[in-house]
């Protein structure tokens, strides 16, 4: 995985913001998300992946 660089406590925050209205929207369609996305959610969030990456199908992949 490519090192980013760090995030400002700001953006974090944005991203959790982001984040959170996602899932609150996804649960209103009777829908969760997986583990797995989840865990990429908290990679985004932390500033550990990009968006790009985080919705990038090919991670949805099984390895």
């Amino acid at each position: 995985m490519p090192t980013h660089p760090k995030i400002t406590p700001e953006e974090r925050a944005r991203r959790q913001e982001y984040a959170d209205g996602a899932r609150a929207n996804v649960g209103l369609e009777g829908f969760k998300p997986s583990a797995a996305m989840e865990g990429r959610v908290l990679l985004y969030i932390e500033g550990e992946i990009t968006l790009a990456e985080l919705v990038d199908p090919a991670n949805d992949a099984p390895h």
